[in-house]
């Protein structure tokens, strides 16, 4: 009997360290975090382009403050305060952009290099949400684009009455942003929801996180992932594999889709985007930008990308005309 006791032990220690390891990776990547993660660092290449990006990032949170926006606030389906900022087109219209950031950012971080081109050139009134757990808004836990994507349309829908008869509203999502706004599309959205635009989306949360994991952290350890995904459950009460994922829900996208992404991408590859093109059964089109690091294709090559902006946008949102 005691060869059965020491196996026991032996098998319930590596249960609880199994336990409190997925716990760890759960509170790291899930929980709300008080400094944002460097995911692509050690190449001083990307990092200089990095700074480009943050540096027009912040000159266009600059730019969005003199315009004095208006500080909103949603509550979620849950119960959480969310908080965005709303800034109004330079001349009235029926168009709206809701521009979605990513994992560990807030709206002006994320798109603020974006702004005046959405503002300017291309008209748009513009409301920039902050996620849950994410900027000024409330929560503890990352929904990684499977809670997110409720928010989103109930953000839509917050707004769309500002916009008059026949509002066009476009979804423009980069990275955890991107597979959010992917996941709105699959649920059905409203006729209003006139076009998708992704940018570095991923297919999977669960496979983004064991990716990750197994190529930064040189953790390859199914049960630690799997307690991962339990604790996910246990915090968020749904399932991080079945409800973060676009690419298995692509059959039920609605609005037109574009999917962008940099062609050297270290963080989400460049062919989760090319999967999810392919796969769609929408109206659609795919743009790589070569040379482009996690969330850099828009300042890498900003004149293709603009183009291609204008060109999607023009085919698919009519802008209303007065009479």
């Amino acid at each position: 009997m005691t060869i059965v006791y020491v196996l026991a032990g032996l098998l319930g220690f590596v249960v609880i360290a199994m336990l409190v390891a997925g716990f760890l990776a759960f509170k790291m990547a899930l929980m709300k975090q008080k400094k944002k993660p460097e995911i692509q660092k050690d190449d001083p290449e990307v990092e200089a382009k990095g700074r480009v990006r943050k540096e027009a990032n912040a000159a266009g949170g600059e730019y969005l403050m003199g315009l004095h926006p208006e500080d909103v606030t949603l509550r979620s389906f849950d119960g959480l305060e969310l908080k965005g900022w709303y800034l109004p087109a330079a001349k009235p219209t029926n168009k709206l952009a809701v521009l979605v950031h990513g994992y560990t950012n807030h709206g002006p971080g994320e798109f603020g290099g974006f702004l005046k081109f959405y503002r300017e050139e291309l008209g748009f009134n513009i409301l920039l949400p902050d996620h849950r757990c994410h900027g000024r808004s409330g929560g503890r836990f990352v929904g990684f684009a499977a809670l997110e994507w409720r928010d989103m349309l109930d953000w839509t829908a917050a707004f769309v009455d500002r916009l008059g008869p026949d509002p066009q509203v476009v979804l423009h999502g980069i990275s955890m942003g991107a597979a959010t706004v992917m996941n709105c599309n699959a649920h059905n959205p409203p006729d209003y929801i006139k076009s998708i635009v992704e940018d570095c989306g991923f297919t999977n949360g669960y496979e983004m996180i064991w990716l990750a994991a197994k190529r930064d952290l040189h953790l390859n350890v199914p049960p630690i992932m799997w307690a991962c995904a339990l604790y996910f459950r246990i915090f968020n009460g749904i399932s991080l594999r079945k409800e973060s994922d676009p690419y298995g829900n692509i059959a039920k996208f609605k609005a037109p889709t574009l999917f962008l992404h940099g062609e050297d991408d270290p963080f989400v590859p460049a062919e989760m985007s090319v999967r999810c093109h392919a796969a769609a059964t929408v109206e659609k089109d795919l743009l790589l930008i070569p040379g482009a690091a996690h969330a850099m294709a828009y300042f890498t090559d900003k004149p293709t990308y603009e183009a291609k902006l204008k060109e999607w946008y023009a085919k698919w949102v009519k802008e209303a005309v007065a009479v």
